[in-house]
C-alpha cells in the first residue's frame, strides 16, 4: 500500500531541515594542552560555528591562578605550586543565544618536577662581622636580581659559645640585610639549627615555587658546651 505523498513530503523536509538545524547549535570547546611541564599555560575558548554577536566568558579553575585574560576567550593560567597535580577549568559562553549548552571542560594535568631545595649561596665560619657583611652584601644583590626568591639564613653555633650565640647571630645578620641593604623583613628566614663542633652560617636563596629547605636541629648536652666565649659587644652598622 502507498504511503500518502504527504508523508513522503514531510520525510524530505526532515532530510533536508535536520542537518541545518543541527549546525545551528554551537559547540564550545578548550583549545589547549592537557598536559603541561611549564610554569604559564595559554587555554582558548572556541565557539564553532562564530556567534553572530560577542560573546563573554566565565572561566573557572580548581588550583593555580589566572594572571591574564579574565573573561576574554583567551586566558593565561599560572601552574605554580600545582605539580604533580591535575586542574579542571570550565569556560562558559555568556551571551550566545541557543538552547544548547554553552560549557566545556579541560582537565589539564601538570608534571613539572617540583624543586625541593633551594640554592647554597654562601658558607662561612666563625668570621668577624666586618668580613661577614661583605658576604652579605652579595646575598642581598642577588635576593633584588631574584625579586620573588626567599633568603634563608641558618647557624650552628659551636661547642666553645656562649648562650644564645645562634639566634644573636642570625638576629645581627637579619638586621643588617633589612636596615642597610634593604631586603623585606618578610623575605629574610632564620634558622637556628642548633649546635655543632665549630660554629657555621649557610646563606640560601630559595626561587619562587621551591620547597624551603628543612633543617633538623642538632642538639648536643648543655653539659658538653663550653660557655667559655664572651658576649659580643653592640655592633653598629
Amino acid at each position: 500500500m502507498m504511503k500518502p505523498p504527504h508523508l513522503f513530503a514531510f520525510a524530505l523536509l526532515l532530510l533536508f531541515v535536520s542537518p541545518a538545524m543541527a549546525q545551528q547549535c554551537p559547540i564550545v570547546s578548550i583549545e589547549g594542552p592537557d598536559t603541561t611541564e611549564e610554569k604559564l599555560v595559554v587555554l582558548r575558548a572556541l565557539i564553532s560555528p562564530g556567534p553572530r554577536t560577542q560573546p563573554q566568558y566565565r572561566w573557572s579553575i580548581s588550583r593555580g591562578s589566572i594572571v591574564a585574560g579574565d573573561s576574554t576567550s583567551q586566558i593565561t593560567l599560572d601552574t605554580t605550586g600545582v605539580e604533580g597535580t591535575s586542574i579542571d577549568v570550565t569556560v562558559e559562553a555568556i551571551g550566545v543565544v541557543t538552547s544548547c549548552s554553552t560549557i566545556a571542560q579541560l582537565t589539564l594535568r601538570v608534571i613539572r618536577e617540583q624543586m625541593i631545595c633551594g640554592l647554597t649561596f654562601d658558607q662561612y665560619g666563625d668570621i668577624s662581622f666586618e668580613n661577614e657583611k661583605a658576604r652579605l652584601d652579595n646575598f642581598a644583590i642577588q635576593l633584588m636580581n631574584q625579586p620573588v626568591s626567599q633568603g634563608y639564613i641558618v647557624a650552628y653555633a659551636g661547642i666553645r659559645t656562649y648562650s644564645h650565640e645562634g639566634a644573636e647571630r642570625l638576629q645581627r645578620a637579619k638586621n643588617y640585610l633589612v636596615r642597610v641593604r634593604g631586603i623585606a623583613r618578610e623575605r629574610v628566614v632564620t634558622i637556628d639549627a642548633g649546635h655543632r663542633e665549630d660554629f657555621g652560617v649557610t646563606l640560601i636563596i630559595v626561587p619562587s615555587g621551591a620547597e624551603p629547605p628543612v633543617f633538623a636541629p642538632e642538639v648536643i648536652p648543655e653539659s658538653e658546651l663550653q660557655l667559655t666565649k664572651p658576649r659580643p659587644k653592640r655592633v653598629r652598622f
